[in-house]
């Protein structure tokens, strides 16, 4: 009852505060701060708290592939004089912030995407950090920082510090490719295959592995009803979540643009797959071993999972863990047809008149960060800790262990001398091509309602097969079905208002 009183008094504090008439004082990084700011921050006063022993909420893959044990070892040992410490948290022992934190049961730090770790922040669970005083600041692009911005009394602060940068890439192996591709698949001859660089030929090349003869059974195969990849098919072409940068929960823009183009293709690539474990969201686990077995060419999805990818190579026996390094690859998606048809152009033709037919995917992203509970008894001590997990040291190790592409600028330009990847996507968050997931509490009703549709989008192939009428077989029933999804969202968004 104590931590509740406590967080209620300073939580109430913060928006009783009245904004600053002017510039208070200047951060360690030469920002000028707010009287808001500063009262705000007082409780991170640098005096770390005798004896705290922080617990550490992390994702499962970092877990698993020990990264997170060899953080809270090296956080350990350069705090072992300094009264503090930290533990990993298990994720079994903990439900909810809202009604664990309270009461002692939740962590003091948290690993999380921003929408997830901001859905807390709105109902003040998490506290706002003095990120203008932390040495990863001038590190940090601001559109990272926007991910976990939040308002008090009409001034920006931010609850979470940015640490990797997520979007959809390609995954391939290497040793997987046809043997002829750089005769018959490398047109423009620039090293790359062309079923790489456009959907387009990524199609024709899956049709062609369909008849048998190539490596792999399928070309390219994926979840059609995973909403977090599927949905740049519909950003490309217009449509997005919600307006106002993701802020504005009343403008829902699904169904906006020429979105129902995306959604075609999807349908289409549903039918080319002909694969009923697509309609699967169980389909993500099997990925890692279904490109290590030859059942598929390539698949689509975030960077941090690639050490599952080389973990499934190596239990094949057909790798050693250094080779499969080597052998897997990971590239930006392939450019969308312009026609927004996979079928309506020479594969070809989009290669070598690229920038006419074809245009750059527009991605969901996201980034992932570590926040502090508003119920932490330390948060000097935790504040410690993220500035240790967040430091450029770390940032490469996290790169090494889990394959990540950092936030900050100064890891990532190391770990683009040796991995493109990690430049590639600075890249695309830079031109607009990564659309950051809103991190309003809004977005939780959106993923039922869009699974809904893609799954009855994508099942509209074997509707055909069976010689049952389809739902979606023009395009003004896609749109109709976009219109549709958009209003089972807003329903669901003023329901729980």
């Amino acid at each position: 009852m104590k931590k509740i009183i406590s967080a209620v008094l300073v939580l109430t504090m913060m928006l009783a505060l009245l904004s600053g008439c002017g510039d208070n004082s200047a951060s360690e990084n030469n920002v000028e701060t707010s009287d808001l700011y500063e009262q705000v921050m007082a409780r991170f006063d640098g005096e770390l708290e005798e004896g705290a022993v922080i617990k550490v909420l992390e994702n499962d893959t970092a877990v698993e592939l020990g990264y997170v044990d060899q953080l809270i070892n090296a956080f350990n040992e350069a705090y072992k004089d300094k009264g503090i410490s930290a533990e990993r948290m298990n994720i079994d022992q903990y439900s909810d912030l809202a009604t664990d934190g309270p009461y002692g049961y939740g962590p003091d730090v948290w690993y999380q995407a921003n929408d997830i770790l901001m859905k807390y922040a709105d109902n003040q669970h998490l506290l706002p950090l003095p990120i203008y005083d932390m040495e990863c600041y001038e590190q940090i692009p601001q559109n990272a920082w926007n991910a976990y911005a939040t308002d008090i009394n009409g001034e920006t602060f931010y609850c979470g510090i940015p640490l990797n940068v997520q979007s959809g890439m390609l995954y391939y192996i290497e040793s997987m490719l046809p043997e002829n591709w750089e005769t018959e698949w490398d047109i423009n001859s620039n090293g790359t295959p062309d079923f790489f660089e456009t959907y387009t030929a990524l199609y024709a090349y899956s049709e062609l592995c369909k008849e048998g003869g190539e490596k792999t059974k399928y070309g390219y195969l994926d979840e059609t009803v995973d909403t977090y990849f599927m949905s740049g098919y519909l950003f490309t072409y217009g449509g997005y979540i919600f307006g106002n940068n993701g802020t504005d929960a009343s403008d829902i823009g699904l169904a906006s643009g020429e979105s129902y183009k995306g959604a075609r293709m999807i349908q289409q690539w549903a039918g080319q797959m002909n694969n009923t474990e697509i309609l699967d969201t169980a389909f993500s686990s099997a990925a890692y071993q279904y490109l290590a077995n030859g059942t598929m060419l390539c698949t689509i999805t975030t960077p941090d999972v690639s050490r599952m990818f080389i973990r499934a190579m190596v239990s094949t026996g057909n790798w050693t863990e250094e080779e499969a390094v080597a052998d897997l690859k990971m590239i930006t998606v392939p450019r969308l047809p312009v026609s927004a048809d996979l079928t309506a152009d020479n594969w070809q033709d989009t290669i070598t008149n690229m920038d006419e037919l074809t245009v750059e995917m527009t991605m969901m992203g996201g980034i992932n960060g570590y926040g502090i509970s508003a119920y932490t008894d330390y948060p000097n001590a935790s504040l410690a800790f993220i500035e240790f997990a967040t430091s450029y040291e770390q940032a490469v190790l996290r790169n090494e262990y889990l394959g990540v592409a950092p936030a900050r600028a100064d890891a990532a330009a190391t770990i683009s001398e040796a991995d493109a990847t990690v430049g590639i996507l600075f890249d695309r968050l830079d031109r607009g091509l990564i659309s950051v997931m809103p991190a309003i509490t809004e977005i939780g009703q959106l993923w039922t309602p869009a699974e809904s549709f893609l799954i009855d989008l994508s099942t509209d192939p074997y509707r055909a097969e069976r010689g049952e009428a389809q739902m979606y077989d023009t395009d003004e029933k896609i749109q109709a079905g976009l219109a549709r999804l958009v209003t089972q969202i807003r329903d669901a968004i003023e329901t729980l208002a």
